[in-house]
This record gives structure tokens, sequence and C-alpha cells, in this order.
């Protein structure tokens, strides 16, 4: 597992005009992700609520504390998946992660789980225990394209996301041809991550394109858009 620590989270909603002005900016400013191949990726998650929609609920009503499992894979490659939880305290998160196989996300997919308790990591742990005291399910489908810029002065990466699209077809999340609903108006999602400050450069870049702050989250804007 990776050993999270918070770090500040800054979301903004922004035009597809303006995320192209951005985006030409910041190739010349800032450094590309190194793990990016021309000017980004795809991502595509698979979301986890209880029963009882917690993970949602936590968002609509703004609670300080929330936080959400998740499988996720970059470009369609289901070689390489990740099993994720993603916290959020106030303006502050922090994501921990661990692999996970083709075959053991089919397990899961299949609420054959049993499995994960006799991993050693502890974050395969706490969702096999999750998964069985919780009852949690796949809920969700989300995918978009992301453009990511790195600053090395106060560890700030900055991201463009858009392009996003969303499934309740969660059985088919290790397929390619699956069916999405896409939003309305082509938004773009600008997150800023930092640890201690906000280098005044990034701030200047954000002033100058006055963006809507935003406590935009994917999962629920997908959960909304295809029905609850």
């Amino acid at each position: 597992m990776i050993h999270p620590s918070y770090r500040n989270e800054l979301k903004y909603l922004i035009t597809p005009e303006s995320r192209i002005i951005l985006s030409n900016q910041l190739k010349y400013i800032l450094k590309r992700d190194h793990h990016v191949e021309g000017k980004g990726y795809v991502i595509k998650s698979l979301y986890f609520d209880t029963v009882e929609d917690q993970a949602l609920q936590d968002n609509l009503m703004g609670a300080p504390f929330r936080e959400k499992f998740r499988i996720r894979c970059y470009n369609e490659d289901y070689d390489f998946l990740r099993l994720e939880k993603k916290v959020k305290h106030l303006s502050k998160g922090y994501k921990s992660s661990c692999v996970l196989t083709r075959e053991e996300t089919e397990q899961i997919l299949q609420g054959d789980h049993e499995f994960l308790k006799e991993k050693k990591d502890p974050l395969f742990l706490e969702f096999y225990a999750k998964l069985v005291s919780e009852h949690l399910k796949p809920r969700l489908i989300v995918t978009y394209f992301r453009e990511p810029f790195l600053l090395k002065a106060g560890n700030v990466r900055v991201t463009l996301d858009y392009d996003l699209r969303y499934s309740r077809n969660v059985e088919r999340f290790l397929e390619r041809d699956c069916t999405y609903f896409r939003e309305s108006g082509a938004k773009c999602l600008l997150e800023v991550k930092y640890d201690a400050f906000l280098p005044d450069l990034i701030k200047a870049i954000l002033k100058n394109h006055c963006p809507l702050r935003t406590a935009n989250s994917k999962y629920v804007s997908g959960r909304m858009i295809t029905g609850i």
C-alpha cells in the first residue's frame, strides 16, 4: 500500500475554451507528469457505495469527513488495476492504493471477495471488512480524459479532467465497449493539489482564468446524471 498524507485540494469548473487556453499555457510553464505519453491519459474508475448510499449522502450533505473506495485503471489497461481509498477532510485529502490483478477484480465484480481477507495489505483488509459489514457494492463507472501537470515547488499537481462519461453497467467494468451517459455542457474540472503552500505562479494562473470554485464530485455527478 502507498502510505497516505493529507494534501490541500482545490477544485474549479472551467469552460472548454478556458481549458484549451490553460492547457496551452501550462505545457510551457509546468512539467508533464512523467507517466504521460502525449497529452494525457484516460482514467476509468469503478466506485463502490453502501446499500444506503452513504458515500453519496455524505457528499450531498457536505459531511466534513468522507471516504470512497474505487478500482481504477489507465488507458483501459486491465493488466494494471488499483484498489484505491479516497479520503476527504474539509479541503484536504489523501489517497491510499494497492495493486489488484484482473482475475481478482473479476472475482470482486462477481461478489466473491473472500480472498481479500488472506491479503496482508491493510487496505485490502479494510476493504474486505467494509464489503462484509457495510455491504459495499459496485455502483458506478466513471471515465474521463486527464491532462496532468507538475510543479516541484509546493509539490503541486494540476489536472484538467474532461470528456466525462458515466455508466451503471458496473458488471462491464473490464470491457471496452460499455455504454455511457455524457455530461451536457462539456465542462472541465480543474484540480489543484499541493502540500504546505501554493506558489504565486499557480495563484496568478488561477486568478487570470477566474474559475468557479466547486466541491464537484465525479461520483455524485454521475449518480445524478444516471438517475441516482
